[in-house]
């Protein structure tokens, strides 16, 4: 293996979600989130054993590939069954332990390229992925798809499980029921025909271009090639120390911002966090392009406060609002979708980066913390708060405004929605704008 595979098997991961994303949302349809996921989770571990122990490249590629293929297949399925799962007073605090695992396991592998031998930290990975299998057994399948189906005794099973078998879980399964009732469909066909629909595709676009301009501001980039940048960059520490630095600051963050996020809300943190990302890029490309003495601690500490803003922010919100923003009636092709768009620009960017450091690492961070500042501009204009309101209450929070003068619904449900942030401690269920 050499210098040229790397940006194949960095960028593998994208690949691998533009091949299979848009026929993730027919499966998971058809068998439901909770069988989907424990057919991909069952045999997940043996691509891991094939990648640590074939003495064949050809076979490593294939490990690979397949590996990525049902990590790819399992990215809309989280944030769908726990957003249908969930209670909105905790909702938010459980989409984000998702994006916590995740750098949680990232922080781990990390320490294990630094300690283990590379065959070693490769089979470790299969572990964790075994345990989840087995947890699957114990999870209900989700009200909502089971209310599509027309088995509402199942449905309400699925709910005093999650509840409690004394609740009383009548109210909510009939505001499940009133949310799907008349755009209740089975095939992903009924669903594109939804899609047409402005309360739903106005969503579907929002957090498409919120995850293509998040990967394009390089926080793929800054996780999967960590060392390659430290050491570009000049930093005086060692490069692996670095990296598991970053890691421990992600998981960090990442924990806080699950502790606040039900309290502080989406909109505030994912606005500002775009914007520190944005700053942060910027200091460390001017540091890189001028060649300061002595100033070599600058971009790890910019790095740093970019890792820090992620983790708060831009990183685990937007899986939590795919969950939230995208109503019931278009979720499975509507996830599909922005994932689709996330994988495209992931591929896109990692790919890219390599051919973008021979230009500078100063320009490739000035190219990031553009489409940071885009993204910002985005969210103050267009993303509405969902903190304490129930999916039913977010059916139509994108309905065309009615009476609006300059006929953008949206930006005026934003801005009133930002108004009842600032003036409400418990937010009322959303007006149709």
């Amino acid at each position: 293996m050499t210098d040229t595979h790397v940006p194949w098997i960095v960028s593998m991961q994208g690949i691998a979600g533009v091949v299979i994303t848009l026929v993730i949302a027919p499966t998971m349809e058809a068998l439901g989130p909770r069988k989907y996921l424990l057919i991909l989770l069952l045999p997940a571990g043996i691509p891991w054993l094939v990648q640590a122990f074939t003495p064949y490249l050809s076979l490593f590629y294939l490990g690979r590939v397949v590996s990525c293929l049902i990590s790819a297949a399992l990215g809309p399925v989280a944030a769908v069954l726990t957003a249908e799962l969930s209670e909105p007073r905790i909702r938010g605090l459980l989409l984000s332990i998702e994006e916590i695992t995740v750098a949680l396991g990232q922080m781990a592998i990390y320490v294990m390229a630094h300690a283990l031998p590379w065959d070693v930290a490769t089979a470790v990975c299969a572990a964790p992925v075994i345990l989840v299998a087995l947890l699957t057994f114990f999870v209900p399948e989700s009200p909502y798809w089971l209310i599509r189906r027309d088995r509402k005794e199942a449905a309400m099973e699925s709910l005093k499980k999650l509840r409690s078998p004394t609740e009383n879980v009548g109210l909510e399964l009939q505001e499940i029921t009133a949310s799907i009732q008349g755009t209740c469909q089975i095939t992903i066909r009924d669903q594109m025909k939804q899609l047409c629909k402005p309360q739903n595709y106005r969503p579907v676009l929002l957090l498409t271009a919120v995850f293509i301009l998040r990967e394009l501001g390089g926080q793929f980039v800054v996780f999967s090639y960590t060392v390659y940048l430290f050491r570009k960059a000049g930093v005086g520490l060692d490069a692996f120390t670095c990296t598991v630095l970053v890691g421990v600051v992600r998981l960090v963050f990442t924990v806080v911002a699950a502790a606040v996020v039900d309290r502080v809300g989406r909109r505030p943190l994912m606005i500002a966090t775009s914007l520190a990302c944005g700053v942060a890029e910027v200091v460390a490309a001017v540091f890189l392009l001028v060649d300061v003495p002595g100033s070599s601690w600058v971009p790890l500490a910019a790095v740093m406060v970019f890792v820090s803003a992620y983790g708060l922010g831009i990183g685990p919100i937007p899986w939590a609002l795919l969950g939230e923003l995208i109503p019931t009636s278009v979720r499975t092709i509507g996830c599909s979708l922005c994932n689709f768009n996330f994988s495209l620009f992931t591929f896109v960017i990692s790919f890219a980066f390599p051919y973008l450091l021979d230009i500078g690492l100063g320009f490739a961070f000035l190219v990031f913390a553009s489409a940071n500042a885009m993204m910002t501009l985005l969210l103050y204009a267009f993303l509405p708060e969902t903190r304490g309101q129930s999916l039913n209450d977010l059916e139509n929070i994108f309905q065309p405004s009615q009476g609006v003068s300059d006929g953008n619904g949206v930006i005026e449900m934003a801005r009133k929605s930002k108004h009842r942030e600032t003036t409400q401690v418990n937010p009322k269920p959303p007006r149709r704008f």
